[in-house]
């Protein structure tokens, strides 16, 4: 999302995750007001953008990501979880679709009738996170920068096992 107007942004929620509004069109910007249980009165569609953030960023505040989920799941509101990478295979949609295959690894898309993708079965798929300190120690990191972005979970390093 841009982040350019309220009804295009992504909102941080009472539990520190997010959630991601796209109400561009009147129909589903009317929905996401009625599941909010506020009026345009209250939050003007093409009014001071800046302004309109900060009152629907209180708004997410307000509720858990999994909270507004049970509120917009189901509507055509336009908004969506942002999900961890962890949760994006059980996410009954991913699920549905297929969009992941049984290692984890994302399916090949886009997925066409005629000439459809086949994914490789190969062992050798890279692991997410697997050369993560090697590469930002060539790249002039110390140590301690390394431990100290591994500790704050900015990056993750995989646990590399022996193929023996």
């Amino acid at each position: 999302l841009d982040s350019g107007a309220h009804f295009y942004e992504t909102y941080k929620t009472k539990d520190g995750k997010y959630m991601c509004v796209g109400a561009l069109e009147p129909q589903f910007y009317n929905l996401l007001l009625e599941k909010l249980n506020i009026t345009d009165d209250d939050l003007p569609q093409f009014d001071d953008f800046d302004e309109m953030k900060v009152k629907l960023g209180k708004i997410f505040s307000e509720k858990t990501r999994d909270e507004w989920c049970e509120i917009f799941d189901g509507t055509d509101a336009c908004v969506t979880p942002i999900l961890e990478q962890e949760e994006a295979g059980d996410h009954p949609q991913n699920k549905a679709r297929g969009s992941f295959l049984e290692n984890g690894m994302p399916r090949p898309a886009p997925l066409l009738s005629r000439t459809p993708a086949v994914a490789s079965t190969s062992p050798n798929n890279l692991e997410f996170g697997s050369h993560t300190t090697e590469i930002l120690a060539e790249a002039g990191f110390t140590d301690k920068d390394i431990g100290e972005l591994l500790e704050k979970r900015i990056i993750e390093q995989a646990d590399i096992k022996a193929k023996l």
